[in-house]
């Protein structure tokens, strides 16, 4: 069940809101009918609100993900380093035997690690949309998670390069989840091939069909995955074809050439990028040559099926080391990394007048951590200590859109639970139902 949303008043904490305009220190947060209504010292409280101590506690806004693969979240664990269970070749034996129940419940299962590690907005990128019940399993999933988000609807898994997406079943998804019913925390978007996995005639009907229908739009450049000694992503040419803009989202773009982050800041088009999984399998990302470029840069999970896990702040240490040692330079701090997963995702969803940053108006999407968490001790600069040294273990609170998720870091919501107790027994079903068809091996 989906938790009512709360009237707070949060009681001195240490605010950092990533906004200009609200200085960070000492202060109250007002919480009414899912909104920041006030922030600031000494708030008057209204005597209809639950007030909570956040003395020693630390208000930030949620963290955004920019780019998961909710769906197939199950398949951690199978995924791994000995032969034959490389990411691709589990995605391949087992992906077309996930039925509702295991789309609803991998989302679930991903959700539910997102509130744990503080992420109050996911960019569900669902790659493997086969009918309208996959879509409205992962939709009613992130309905009932309680955070905000973006579901980008895309082909089916290894769908032929000949094969349009289907406009069709998008257009019957909006008319079946208005706004209203989607709680206007969630958006649609379309996760299109691109012109190297699909012809260009192909690519451009397909880009024509999303920009008629006004949607955002996203795809993986991973040219890096299929061929040896790449050195150019191509965004060049999809710069010359029109397919670039500031409503489309690239993902990866590991190898990106100086003309192609050139190409990509010029039209204003946004970059997602993955390190966990791209340094595991692609190569380093490029942050520093796309923040100096201007392009706008964010943070993405990816996928929980590979060696990777939701803890932004750990992420964000490890994308901060890999990069000073890579180019040598210190393009990317320890504030700009933060806003890389708040402010600047923000903006990357379009979304940044809701989220990303702490300011009255905006909607309730925060957590409190523990500043006295051994983590961030002892304490210097507070943005420093955070991606430095901090950990989730630290976040006590999370706070999606007025409604309390995770309060003294329990997961408040049952099902939030049981979806995590119950991901093991679900993934061994799954792997069963595929090895009896004959997919999928355990040798």
């Amino acid at each position: 069940m989906l938790p009512e949303r709360s009237d707070l008043l949060l009681r001195n904490a240490h605010i950092l809101s990533l906004e200009p305009d609200v200085p960070e220190g000492t202060g109250d947060v007002l919480i009414r009918d899912g909104v920041l209504t006030a922030i600031g010292p000494r708030l008057a409280a209204p005597e209809d609100v639950e007030v909570i101590d956040a003395t020693g506690h630390i208000a930030m806004p949620g963290f955004i993900d920019t780019h998961w693969h909710l769906w197939n979240s199950l398949l951690r664990g199978t995924v791994g380093d000995a032969p034959g269970r490389d990411y691709f070749s589990v995605k391949r034996g087992i992906a077309p035997h996930f039925d509702l129940d295991d789309f609803y419940w991998s989302a679930r299962f991903a959700l539910a690690e997102a509130v744990q590690n503080g992420i109050t907005t996911v960019h569900n990128w669902d790659h493997n949309v086969r009918d309208a019940g996959d879509v409205d399993a992962n939709l009613q999933a992130q309905i009932d998670s309680g955070l905000r988000g973006r579901f980008s609807y895309g082909p089916r898994d290894s769908s032929a390069a000949t094969e349009m997406m289907d406009f069709d079943g998008l257009d019957a998804a909006r008319a079946r989840w208005s706004p209203a019913r989607l709680d206007h925390r969630i958006h649609f978007g379309v996760a299109l091939r691109g012109p190297y996995r699909t012809s260009t005639d192909l690519s451009q009907r397909e880009w024509r069909a999303a920009r008629e229908r006004g949607m955002p739009i996203t795809m993986h450049c991973d040219r890096c995955l299929r061929e040896d000694g790449c050195t150019s992503c191509g965004l060049t040419r999809l710069d010359r074809e029109g397919l670039l803009g500031p409503d489309v989202q690239v993902v990866h773009a590991i190898h990106a050439s100086p003309a192609d982050v050139e190409a990509v800041a010029r039209t204003g088009t946004k970059i997602s990028v993955s390190p966990l999984s791209e340094m595991r399998t692609m190569g380093f990302p490029q942050v520093t040559e796309f923040l100096e470029a201007g392009a706008l840069t964010s943070l993405s999970v990816d996928t929980l099926a590979m060696p990777a896990n939701a803890d932004v702040l750990s992420t964000l240490r490890a994308l901060l080391s890999a990069e000073h040692a890579r180019s040598g330079r210190a393009t990317l701090t320890p504030r700009v990394a933060l806003e890389m997963a708040t402010i600047r995702a923000a903006r990357d969803l379009g979304i940044e007048d809701l989220t990303g940053s702490l300011l009255p108006g905006k909607r309730a999407d925060l957590l409190l951590l523990d500043a006295s968490h051994s983590s961030l001790l002892p304490s210097g600069d507070l943005v420093e200590s955070l991606i430095y040294s901090g950990t989730s273990s630290a976040i006590r609170t999370a706070i999606c859109d007025g409604r309390v998720l995770m309060r003294s870091g329990e997961l408040v919501q049952r099902s939030a639970r049981h979806a995590i107790s119950s991901a093991n027994e679900r993934r061994d079903d799954l792997v069963r139902r595929a090895r009896d068809a004959g997919t999928w091996t355990d040798n």
